[in-house]
C-alpha cells in the first residue's frame, strides 16, 4: 500500500512537472528562444548563427519616448500613462509599424492592453479590439472601436483642420454607410418611396454643422431595419430595432455587406476591418510573412507584416471593387500630348524626372515658364473668404484660377485630321491610365475615398474629380491654386509620395468641389499627374490643346465617358431566393457567372448627360413560407400583386425594380472613340434592346421602329420589347433607375438620335460642317435641292466599280 502511494505520489508530481513544462513552454522566455533560433536558421554565417544560439532570454522593454509631431507637446506615453513598454519581450522581430508610428510610440496607444506585464493573460486582457469582427485581438481600428484607437484626440481626430481627421470623415464615407447600395436595391425592390438614402449600416447623425444640401449631403440616416426578430444578433438584442419585413433588408445583410469596410471578408478572402481593411495589406494565403514568433505563419487570417501602407495599392481597392480586377495594372508609357485621334501605341516615351529635376521647396513654379508651343499665363479670380470652413477649400482663400492660353501663331492656320465616323471597334482595350500603371488614387482623392465629412445617398455626389479637372474642356484649361500656406494639406500628404512633396508656391489643379489636387499640378509649364506610389510623372494631354471635339452639340450633353468608354461590365441575371422554413431563414444566391464585357449602351445619367449605363439583365426573387409557398407581395395600401415566386420587382415609380437602369464611369477609357454609328444607328446603344431598326422613308425619325431579335416573348404576347430593353420606341421606359435624375432616353431624344444616323452614310467625317448647325442642316435636308444632291451621290457610288 505504502509503495503504492509512494508510485501515486511520484506519477503525481511528473504529470505537475509535465503540465508545468506544458503552461511555461509558450511563456515569453519560450518565445524569445523561437525568435533567436528562427535568426539562427535564417544565416549562412557559423559566426551569426553561434551568437543568436547561445542567447538567454530576457526582460526587454522600449522607452515610450515620443512626441507627436505636429504637437511636440503631447508625449505618447499620456495616452495610456505608460514610459516604459515591454511587448516586445514576446513580440520581438516584429516590424516597425510605419515611420510615423515609431518604437518610440510603444504599443499600447494603438492597441492598449497592460504593457509591463510578460503574462499573456494580463497583458492582453484590456487590448482594444471588436469581438465580433471575429478576427481574434489584434486589430485596434475597428470602427466601432476606433475611437478609443486612431481616433485619440491627435491622432486622426481632433484636429483644428477638419482634413485631418480622418475617422469622423471615414465613419460618414460611402465606404462605412453603404447608403447607396441600401438606398438602390430598397428602392428598386419598392422598399421605400423616395431615392434619397434613409438607411446605413448604422445610425449616423452629421453634427458638424457644414451640410451641403446642394451636392446631395444629407443630415442623418438610421440604421438599417432587419428583415425579422430572428436577424437581429445575440450581441445586439437588447437594443430596440425596426422590423421591416421587407425582404430587401436581409439580402443586404447576407451578401452585400461584406464590402462594408468593417465587415469580416467573404470566405476565402484575406483583409482586415476599419482602417486596417484599407492600410494592412494581405497575401492571397492570408499567411503572416514578418519575424513575430508570436503570430503562426500556418494559419491564414493575419497580414502579411505589421505594417502600415500610408497609400493603398490596387490590390486592395480590387478585393471589393471586383470588376476592376479584369483590368492588370500597367507600365506603359506616360500620355503625351498629341493628336486626339492617336491609337494607344502612338505615344511618347514617359517622362523620368528625378526629383533634382523637380522645383526646389522655395522655388515659386509659376505657369509663365517656358513652353514650347504655347505660353501659359494665370487670371486669378478673387473669391469670398468664409473662415468657418475647410481651410484647403478654395473658396476661402481666393485662389481659384485658370489657365489661359495666349497664342503665339494666331496666324498659322492648325491642320485638321478628318475622322471617320465608321472607326473600327478593335480588340477590348484596358483603359488608358491603367494601362500606363496610374493607380486607382493617382485620380481619386483621399476624399473621394475616404469620404469628405459628409453623408451622401449616391456614389456620384460623393465623387470630386472629373475628367474636366485633369484636362480642362474645349473652351477652357483646367482650374489652377497657388499654394501659400507652408501647413496646407497638399503638402502634407505629399511627403507620403514618392518623388518630390509639394512646396509653397506649386499651383495645383482644382477639383469640381474647389479642392486641391495633392498630385496634379504645373511642372516646368505643363499640367502633369505624379504617381503617388511610382513617382512617375504623366504629362496630361489639355482638349483645349487638341481641337478634336468639333460637334457643339456633344460639348454640352456629353459625359466624356459616353464616348470614351471602350466597354462595359456586363452584369448576368440571378436569381435570390429565401426560405422561412423551421425558424431559420435560408439565403440562396446564384452561382456567381465569369464576368462579360460588352460596348456600353448609353442614358442620361444623374448629372443631366448622356453616360454610359451598366449592362444587367432582369433579376428575379422567390419568398417562400415556411411550408414552401410563394409569399404574397403587397403594394403599400396592402393591396395584392402578386405572389414572390421570381417575382419582377416595381418600384414606387410603378417601373421595373428587377430591370435596372444604372449609369456608371465603367473605368474603361481610351484614347479612341465609339464610332457614332454604334449610337445612332445602334437599338441596342439606346437601350432599345437588340433588334431589327427600321428606318422611316421620310427622315424624321418617328416612324422609326424596330423588330426585337428574341421573339419569343412576342409570339407568346407577353411582351413586345426585347428582354434587355430599358425603353421602347415611343418612350415608354421599361427599367428603373434608383440614381436621382438618372433615366432612359425619352422618345424625344430618341428621335433626334436616330435621325443624325440618317446622315451618316454620306456624311461620314466627324468635322463635316453639317454638324456644326445641324438645324440648319435638317432645313437643306427638306429641299428639293438637297434631294437632287442625294440622288447624285447614290447614283456615282452605284456606277464606281
Amino acid at each position: 500500500m505504502l509503495i503504492f502511494k509512494k508510485g501515486l505520489t511520484v506519477l503525481l508530481i511528473t504529470l505537475i512537472g509535465v503540465c508545468s513544462v506544458y503552461a511555461q513552454e509558450k511563456d515569453w522566455a519560450f518565445w524569445q528562444k523561437q525568435f533567436f533560433l528562427s535568426n539562427a536558421d535564417k544565416t549562412e554565417d557559423h559566426e551569426t548563427a553561434h551568437f543568436w544560439r547561445t542567447q538567454e532570454p530576457h526582460i526587454k522593454g522600449v522607452q515610450v519616448t515620443a512626441t507627436l509631431p505636429d504637437y511636440p507637446w503631447v508625449k505618447v506615453s499620456g495616452y495610456r500613462n505608460r514610459t516604459v513598454e515591454r511587448c516586445i519581450t514576446c513580440h520581438d522581430g516584429i516590424s516597425t509599424t510605419s515611420t510615423s508610428h515609431p518604437p518610440e510610440f510603444g504599443c499600447s496607444a494603438c492597441h492598449g492592453g497592460e504593457p509591463e506585464s510578460v503574462d499573456k493573460d494580463q497583458a492582453h486582457a484590456t487590448l482594444i479590439y471588436d469581438p465580433q469582427a471575429g478576427t481574434g485581438k489584434r486589430n485596434p481600428s475597428s470602427l466601432s472601436v476606433v475611437e478609443k484607437s486612431c481616433g485619440q484626440l491627435y491622432c486622426h481626430a481632433g484636429h483644428i483642420r477638419e482634413d485631418r481627421n480622418h475617422i469622423q470623415r471615414l465613419n460618414k464615407s460611402m465606404m462605412n454607410t453603404l447608403a447607396g447600395m441600401i438606398s438602390g436595391l430598397r428602392y428598386q425592390w419598392a422598399g421605400q418611396d423616395k431615392k434619397t438614402a434613409r438607411y446605413a449600416t448604422q445610425a449616423i447623425v452629421d453634427k458638424d454643422g457644414n451640410i451641403p444640401h446642394e451636392w446631395g449631403a444629407l443630415d442623418k440616416l438610421d440604421k438599417l431595419p432587419y428583415f425579422s426578430s430572428l436577424d437581429i444578433p445575440e450581441s445586439d438584442q437588447k437594443s430596440i430595432h425596426q422590423i421591416s419585413k421587407h425582404p430587401s433588408d436581409r439580402l443586404l445583410r447576407k451578401e452585400c455587406f461584406q464590402c462594408h469596410i468593417d465587415s469580416p471578408p467573404a470566405p476565402g478572402q484575406y483583409r482586415s476591418q476599419g482602417c486596417a481593411a484599407c492600410h494592412f495589406s494581405y497575401s492571397k494565403t492570408g499567411l503572416y510573412e514578418g519575424n513575430d514568433p508570436t503570430i503562426s505563419k500556418t494559419q491564414p487570417g493575419h497580414a502579411k507584416l505589421h505594417k502600415i501602407q500610408a497609400l493603398p495599392k490596387r490590390m486592395i481597392c480590387v478585393q471589393c471593387h471586383k470588376r476592376f480586377s479584369i483590368q492588370p495594372l500597367g507600365d506603359g508609357p506616360s500620355p503625351v500630348r498629341k493628336d486626339a485621334s492617336q491609337s494607344i501605341d502612338e505615344v511618347e516615351e514617359p517622362i523620368n524626372e528625378t526629383a533634382a529635376e523637380q522645383p526646389q521647396e522655395n522655388e515659386e513654379l509659376s505657369p509663365d515658364g517656358p513652353v514650347e508651343e504655347t505660353q501659359l499665363q494665370v487670371k486669378v479670380e478673387q473669391l469670398e473668404v468664409d473662415e468657418e470652413l475647410s481651410p484647403n477649400n478654395l473658396e476661402n482663400e481666393g485662389l481659384l484660377v485658370e489657365i489661359a492660353e495666349k497664342d503665339n501663331n494666331d496666324n498659322i492656320p492648325v491642320p485638321e485630321k478628318e475622322f471617320s465616323l465608321f472607326a473600327s471597334t478593335d480588340n477590348v482595350q484596358v483603359d488608358v491610365h491603367t494601362a500606363r500603371g496610374m493607380d486607382c488614387i493617382d485620380c481619386h482623392t483621399q476624399r473621394d475615398i475616404m469620404g469628405d465629412g459628409n453623408l451622401y445617398s449616391k456614389q456620384h455626389q460623393a465623387v470630386e474629380i472629373r475628367c474636366e479637372t485633369c484636362h480642362g474642356d474645349d473652351a477652357t484649361y483646367p482650374m489652377i491654386s497657388k499654394v501659400t500656406d507652408p501647413k496646407d494639406a497638399v503638402i502634407r500628404l505629399s511627403k507620403h509620395y514618392k518623388g518630390q512633396p509639394n512646396s509653397v508656391g506649386d499651383w495645383m489643379a482644382v477639383s469640381e468641389r474647389k479642392m486641391r489636387m495633392t498630385n496634379v499640378k504645373v511642372q516646368e509649364g505643363k499640367m502633369v499627374t505624379l504617381g503617388k506610389q511610382t513617382g512617375r510623372v504623366y504629362e496630361i494631354p489639355l482638349l483645349r490643346d487638341s481641337k478634336a471635339h468639333f460637334i457643339p452639340q456633344h460639348k454640352s450633353r456629353l459625359e466624356c465617358t459616353a464616348c470614351h468608354s471602350q466597354w462595359v461590365v456586363r452584369c448576368q441575371g440571378c436569381h435570390a431566393s429565401m426560405n422561412l422554413r423551421q425558424d431559420q431563414s435560408e439565403l440562396k444566391m446564384a452561382d456567381s457567372p465569369p464576368i462579360k464585357i460588352q460596348q456600353p449602351s448609353l442614358m442620361i445619367g444623374p448629372r443631366g448627360k448622356v453616360a454610359p449605363m451598366l449592362a444587367q439583365p432582369e433579376r428575379h426573387f422567390s419568398l417562400l413560407d415556411e411550408k414552401g409557398n410563394p409569399v404574397p407581395a403587397l403594394g403599400v395600401g396592402g393591396e395584392l400583386r402578386g405572389k414572390y415566386q421570381e417575382w419582377h420587382f416595381t418600384n414606387p415609380d410603378s417601373l421595373s425594380g428587377s430591370n435596372l437602369a444604372y449609369s456608371l464611369n465603367p473605368h474603361s477609357t481610351g484614347t479612341k472613340v465609339r464610332s457614332c454609328e454604334s449610337c445612332h444607328l445602334s437599338p441596342k446603344t439606346l437601350g432599345l434592346g437588340a433588334g431589327d431598326l427600321k428606318i422611316g422613308a421620310n427622315n424624321s425619325g418617328k416612324n422609326d421602329s424596330l423588330l426585337p431579335l428574341n421573339r419569343s416573348d412576342k409570339m407568346v404576347k407577353a411582351s413586345a420589347f426585347d428582354p434587355q430593353a430599358k425603353v421602347s420606341m415611343r418612350g415608354e421606359v421599361l427599367a428603373g433607375s434608383h440614381q436621382t435624375k438618372a433615366r432612359p432616353f425619352n422618345q424625344r431624344e430618341i428621335v433626334k438620335i436616330l435621325k443624325v444616323g440618317n446622315c451618316i452614310p454620306c456624311h461620314d467625317q466627324y468635322n463635316d460642317p453639317i454638324y456644326q448647325d445641324i438645324k440648319k442642316s435638317y432645313t437643306f435636308e427638306s429641299t428639293h435641292e438637297h434631294r437632287q444632291l442625294r440622288k447624285k451621290i447614290l447614283n456615282s457610288k452605284q456606277t464606281q466599280p
